[in-house]
């Protein structure tokens, strides 16, 4: 018996070893919301591109030291993959995900989109589609996030406001779209007093900047809540974002835009 305590000790050091911790962002890093990715000096501490673009920029940004989280949204239409699932025309794009017919379809394509992420090396994932999360697609949403953590990837979720309490404890980090528009940003508070990263972004071509009353709405809806807040250009996100601080408006790093679009 002496022998066996010994060696089942070193079997558990050398798993652990072998074992990589699953990355997770914590709140107060930079970070790029670059769906249509490209090449460029500005350097974030985190970068979300789209799944599609992954095998290409992800060795790109992680030469640089960053951090790629990869986008996907969980509608069965989004990219080419959809068309091979059915095998045929994705004419019927008014067809939502949540449908019985398509759940294992779509629970397919989603664990197929993860297992790509994981093969170009992607930190984490970001997943759409979960804006109205009724009891059905509450379910869906715990499933995502149970089936990434099982795959060995940390995942997070997209606008999900009154919702986030309840799946807070399944995702990793949350990124926000224009919260500030309906006085929600508050809803993701429930994340950074978990230590979980909550990326906001609002967009110049919806009128915001870093200026005036525009300023002043952002800081408000923003202030004090440990977020990580950036400003895109617009919604094609094939541009830098502008990091700033959520207290004050000072924007945070180097930045390649003129003063016409900040302010």
């Amino acid at each position: 018996m002496k022998f066996y305590l010994p060696i089942i000790l070193i079997a558990t050091v050398l798993f652990a070893t072998n074992v990589e911790a699953i990355w997770e962002p914590a709140p107060g890093l930079t970070w790029d919301y670059l769906l249509g990715a490209e090449k460029n000096p500005v350097i974030k501490n985190i970068v979300t591109i789209d799944l599609i673009e992954a095998e290409e920029f992800v060795p790109y940004f992680h030469n640089r030291g960053q951090r790629v989280i990869c986008y996907f949204s969980t509608n069965i239409y989004y990219s080419a993959d959809y068309k091979k699932a059915k095998g045929g025309s994705n004419s019927s794009v008014d067809q939502a995900f949540e449908k019985s017919k398509e759940k294992l379809k779509s629970e397919t394509l989603i664990k197929s989109r993860m297992k790509k992420a994981m093969k170009y090396k992607c930190d984490a994932i970001e997943v759409d589609c979960f804006k109205n999360v009724e009891k059905e697609s509450y379910e869906f949403a715990k499933w995502v996030a149970k089936t990434a953590h099982s795959i060995g990837i940390s995942v997070g979720i997209k606008d999900v406001a009154k919702n986030s309490i309840k799946l807070e404890p399944y995702f990793d980090f949350v990124v926000v779209e224009n919260c500030a528009d309906f006085n929600e940003c508050y809803h993701y508070t429930c994340f950074t007093r978990h230590d979980k990263a909550v990326f906001v972004v609002h967009y110049g071509n919806r009128g915001y900047s870093l200026s005036g009353s525009s300023l002043s709405k952002l800081i408000k809806e923003q202030k004090g809540r440990n977020f990580t807040c950036v400003l895109c250009p617009n919604q094609f996100l094939n541009n830098n974002c502008v990091n700033y601080d959520c207290n004050t408006g000072a924007v945070i790093g180097k930045s390649k835009y003129t003063k016409n679009f900040l302010y």
